[in-house]
């Protein structure tokens, strides 16, 4: 058995993929819906100015980028204990994470505008702040629950199905139950809200629990500090980091939006937002076969390579459907779902491309910095979470669209359409081009960069 810590540890096994995916699971149960409904909330619920939530979001989730290197670099410097070095992270910050994600969905409108923007400010940095201190250590767990390149293949892969899961359900579940008569009702966007906190709680619990940490992280000396400015000079001659980091940059952006503006799409496009849950039983389609195909296509055509075919042919689609729009909701979810598919490698892969620029960070240095090279990877997530979440609101201000009226003008529909179709084609479009020109593992890069990190390990071992 491997050792963790000096003590025995069970061998990878399906009980690490069932916690992992549980644990992006219980990420997803707070962090999706609010990515989903709570710019909802705020416009029409509150009845917030969709450029004042946009210009909201953009200074707390820029911060909360700006946070993640800090959070990071507490992790690096913090001493394993017998649990592991950050799984303690994921167990303690889960519960604040829960309650936040909660408040952020109370019904303030009968405040005064001032105070509703302060309360959505507070809520939201709080949010932030303890999200990063799970988000950032459950990134980082399967770096070191595996130094196997089908078994890290495997964690990205399952971790993906616990988006999925979470996509299936709230798909289905949230427009069913957040709307009566196509208009939004309060207090059940904070039902649904504290229901999917604590299932997202007792997912990240059990996360801690059949999760193994395995690979040994060497422990810094006591008082020897990080040099910060070092990694960070290291991490920006790290060609495989900087191509996945500007790829998630550029494809979430493009997404997220998307995603930003899917309720208003059906809602004031199609004209009946509860259609949207027709789209949650093919999810579960979409989800099989995205499961079944994505390791076998990563393991023939290379993770890199896959991305760039299935992307650049969903991309394609959308162009388009920028030029011919669709009438039939049915029509389109149909579409969208085979896109997503095509597009699916960007998100089933993306976690495993970050495992391998931690090892390419290795290769070239010598040293493993998991959680600082991950915050960085991290941060610019966050980065694409404040362009994207501001960008949805800011996008609807520009079209015009009234938080006011039950009924958005001819004028505005067709620009939700034209702005939903061309935000993915931009999105995906420019992610696609910058991970075949800037990242560098190909797959037979990626094979023989860890053939060397083995050797050079069994020598250490060996001294």
């Amino acid at each position: 058995m491997s050792k963790t810590q000096d003590k025995p540890v069970r061998k990878f096994n399906m009980l690490d993929k069932l916690g992992y995916t549980l644990g992006d699971l219980g990420c997803c149960c707070s962090e999706q819906f609010r990515a989903m409904y709570l710019t909802v909330f705020y416009t029409l619920i509150l009845k917030v100015n969709p450029f004042h939530v946009g210009i909201l979001m953009m200074i707390t989730k820029i911060w909360d980028a700006v946070n993640d290197p800090i959070i990071g670099a507490l992790v690096d410097s913090h001493r394993a204990t017998k649990s592991g070095k950050f799984i303690p992270w994921i167990r303690a910050f889960s519960f604040p994470m829960a309650i936040l994600a909660v408040l952020g969905f109370v019904n303030v409108s009968n405040w005064a505008y001032g105070l509703r923007l302060a309360y959505m400010f507070i809520t939201y940095v709080l949010y932030e702040a303890v999200f990063t201190c799970v988000q950032v250590p459950f990134g980082t767990l399967s770096s070191v629950m595996t130094d196997d390149a089908s078994h890290r293949t495997a964690l990205s892969r399952y971790r993906s199905m616990g988006g999925t899961i979470f996509m299936t359900a709230i798909v289905f579940v949230g427009p069913m139950f957040l709307y009566v008569d196509n208009q939004p009702v309060a207090g059940r966007f904070l039902m649904l809200a504290a229901i999917f906190a604590l299932i997202g709680l007792l997912c990240m619990q059990i996360t801690c629990v059949w999760c193994k940490e395995r690979v040994a992280v060497p422990e810094r000396p006591k008082g020897e500090k990080i040099h910060y400015g070092k990694v960070i000079k290291e991490i920006s001659k790290n060609r495989a980091l900087l191509g996945v980091m500007l790829f998630s940059l550029i494809g979430m952006i493009g997404a997220s939006v998307v995603n930003g503006l899917n309720t208003y799409l059906f809602r004031d496009y199609f004209g009946n937002v509860k259609i949207q849950a027709v789209s949650g039983p093919l999810n579960v389609v979409y989800a099989i076969i995205v499961f079944a195909i994505t390791q076998p296509l990563a393991n023939k055509l290379g993770k890199k390579e896959w991305c760039c075919i299935g992307a650049g042919f969903s991309t394609l689609v959308f162009a388009v459907l920028f030029f011919v729009p669709l009438k039939n909701p049915m029509t389109f979810i149909i579409i969208n779902g085979i896109c997503f598919i095509g597009a699916s490698g960007m998100q089933v892969l993306v976690w495993a491309m970050v495992n391998d620029a931690i090892d390419y960070h290795e290769l070239q240095t010598g040293e493993r910095n998991e959680g600082i090279v991950y915050a960085a990877y991290s941060f610019f997530r966050k980065l694409a979470n404040a362009a994207s979440a501001a960008m949805s609101s800011f996008a609807l201000g520009i079209v015009g669209y009234n938080v006011h009226a039950a009924v958005q003008t001819p004028e505005v529909v067709a620009s939700i359409w034209k702005g939903y179709t061309g935000l993915y084609v931009l999105g995906y479009g420019l992610a696609v081009v910058v991970l075949a020109l800037l990242y560098p593992l190909s797959k037979k890069k990626t094979a023989e960069m860890l053939d060397e990190l083995k050797a050079r390990r069994a020598a250490k071992t060996e001294e």
